[in-house]
């Protein structure tokens, strides 16, 4: 064999080569045979775009890796955003059917408005959670027939898990039977139970309607310190013992903070005479009238809710309405305990909070501290000016209750854990004490110690005193002796 065939076999197992993608012989055969095919004009301009489309299609690359399968937290995640998805459908939902005749709602507080005024004071969910708190209390009004008024109470915080709450009215509550002094719940429209609250742990959980507050509730939650569990089932073990679960203590509690911390301008509301249930508010006739430059301090603001006595009630039995179903004594009884701890009237300013704790020569009451945030100029709006100030009143014996007003608005709030605080106001004058029944958690002094009960007078043995020899001849010993 020829030098030159060697050669020529030699290039041709070169040529034959296949290294994955094709060998360079398989490829000059089908260039040469597109061209031939073909017959381009200029195949030598083309041929360079030939072979890089022959390379193209004739290329083999290495397999693609098998898709991996998800994890078990990937998949867990997964079915949490598409129930966190399913959830916000619901609450961006429509609240009545289109197709469908038009109902009337009660009125639902904007919150989105109010968590406006609240962010300026530092206080507030964020506006995703707040535009899902708003959407969630509009389908409330529009699954509850019968509801009046509506608006966010609150969140309480919890160990394990918070607590959103609702406040409502209804229309139609009637003329409640008078109250008897063993009545341990006050009639709906009255006093602690004056509206209706809703609970709920998640965003995206249905509302649960707490159940009304009892007086024996209230009493035994001002002598006790628990945290909220965030299950409202969950027993609560405490000393001095506690009458009921979770949810009661929660209600017992949102009794207590409400009867102190809800607030509103002097003036804004007045008492109707003319309802059936006692001490009904109604809006005035002027009450754009109370938004004045007195809402910057202690003086142009008051109570909205009744006060609870030490019973745990708003009001004392009436004995004139309880006329023939008490005795001399319960009414006698009545008017002594209504005599030492009369009513507060409705309405009331809060500058006589805590007088006793009140230094010398300070203004206001300690118990509440105010603020203003944003912009302090007054600007000309229409006929009259405008003011894009927050006005922020914050309470020091109950951490969390805020009020806010910005303009002819204002809300009410609470955020906290719901347990009294006593180290921002001042102890008391005589002992030196913080304030009885906030924190710490244990007490820092016991209770009053009861006094000594009277020894008892001794008295003789009712049996008769037996001869001892006269009883060793009775009739049991002869018998034994036998």
């Amino acid at each position: 064999m020829a030098t030159c065939d060697i050669a020529l076999e030699r290039v041709h197992a070169l040529l034959k080569i296949d290294a994955g993608s094709g060998s360079l012989y398989n490829h000059i055969v089908k260039l040469a045979r597109t061209l031939a095919q073909e017959k381009p004009e200029e195949a030598l301009a083309q041929v360079e775009a030939l072979s890089r489309r022959l390379k193209e299609a004739s290329f083999r690359g290495a397999e693609a890796p098998e898709a991996p399968e998800p994890g078990l937290a990937e998949v867990a995640a997964e079915e949490d955003r598409k129930t966190c998805a399913k959830g916000y459908l619901e609450l961006a939902r429509s609240p009545s059917d289109i197709t469908a005749a038009p109902r009337t709602l009660g009125f639902v507080q904007n919150f989105l408005e109010d968590a406006a005024m609240f962010e300026w004071a530092g206080v507030g969910f964020g506006k995703q959670e707040s535009y899902h708190m708003a959407m969630s209390l509009r389908a409330l009004a529009a699954n509850t027939p019968g509801l009046e008024s509506l608006r966010l109470w609150g969140k309480v915080l919890g160990t394990e898990g918070d607590y959103y709450i609702a406040e409502s009215t209804f229309q139609g509550a009637g003329v409640p039977a008078p109250m008897m002094p063993e009545d341990d719940v006050e009639p709906r429209g009255q006093g602690s139970n004056r509206c209706i609250y809703w609970v709920k742990s998640g965003q995206f959980d249905p509302w649960v309607r707490l159940p009304h507050a009892r007086a024996s509730q209230i009493k035994a939650a001002r002598h006790m310190k628990r945290m909220m569990s965030g299950d409202l089932a969950a027993s609560v073990v405490s000393t001095p013992w506690f009458p009921g679960r979770e949810e009661h203590l929660l209600r017992a509690q949102i009794a207590r903070i409400t009867s102190t911390c809800l607030l509103a301008p002097k003036n804004y509301f007045e008492v109707d005479e003319e309802a059936p249930v006692k001490n009904t508010l109604r809006v005035a006739e002027a009450a754009m009238d109370a938004f004045t430059e007195e809402l910057a301090t202690q003086a142009g603001w008051c109570h909205a809710a009744p006060f609870l006595l030490s019973t745990g009630k708003s009001s004392w039995p009436d004995t004139e309405a309880l006329e023939g179903k008490l005795t001399e004594d319960q009414v006698t009884e009545i008017q002594a305990q209504a005599e030492a701890e009369p009513e507060k009237a409705l309405l009331e300013g809060i500058e006589a909070d805590l007088e006793e704790l009140k230094p010398e020569e300070a203004e206001g009451s300690p118990a509440w501290s105010v603020k203003r945030y944003g912009d302090e100029g007054v600007y000309t709006a229409g006929d009259g000016t405008k003011s894009l100030r927050v006005t922020a009143l914050r309470s020091l014996i109950w951490p969390g209750a805020i009020t806010v007003v910005k303009g002819s608005k204002y809300a009410n709030l609470y955020v906290g854990s719901a347990m009294k605080c006593g180290t921002m106001v001042g102890p008391d004058k005589e002992t030196g004490l913080p304030l009885r029944g906030t924190n710490p958690l244990m007490p820092l002094a016991p209770d009053d110690i009861m006094d000594e009960p009277a020894d008892f007078e001794e008295h003789d043995e009712p049996n008769p005193i037996q001869d001892e020899a006269e009883s060793d001849k009775g009739e049991v010993d002869e018998e034994e002796g036998e």
